[in-house]
């Protein structure tokens, strides 16, 4: 069982989630960083990937990272009509700045595919012995 903030996660719902390749795939990309909405969209993720991921508590958008006041970030940019951050698409360049970050779900996903691979790595194959030459 694991408890979130939201609500409390038994075994089985977590056992999907740790087995769903989509949630592997992105707790893998973001690690222990914090990604934009953006670089996600780059490695070739959907928007319905995403929102999942939201959606499922693995990650959260980190609303104390600085590119929720990216209009702050380039005080120097005209503003015109055909400037995005005066146009109507304001808030969509607002959203897909924003960062996310792994939730303690998240995280502990992240700690288990480590572990499994460190698992994996430390298991020595067998190997099948046939018969040997003596040199005399």
């Amino acid at each position: 069982m694991f408890i979130t903030n939201k609500k409390v996660i038994d075994s089985n719902e977590l056992t999907k989630l740790l087995q769903d390749p989509i949630l592997v795939r992105i707790v893998s990309i973001i690690g222990n960083t914090s990604l934009s909405i953006l670089e996600l969209l780059e490695y070739n993720l959907t928007r319905k990937d995403i929102n999942y991921a939201l959606s499922s508590g693995v990650i959260v958008i980190d609303k104390s990272s600085s590119s929720s006041q990216s209009h702050l970030d380039y005080p120097d940019v005209s503003l015109d009509d055909n400037n995005i951050l005066v146009s109507g698409d304001y808030y969509f360049y607002n959203f897909l700045s924003s960062k996310v970050k792994l939730t303690d779900l998240g995280i502990y996903i992240l700690e288990t595919i480590k572990a499994e691979n460190r698992t994996i790595d430390n298991e020595i194959p067998k190997e099948i012995e046939g018969p040997q030459e003596q040199y005399f």
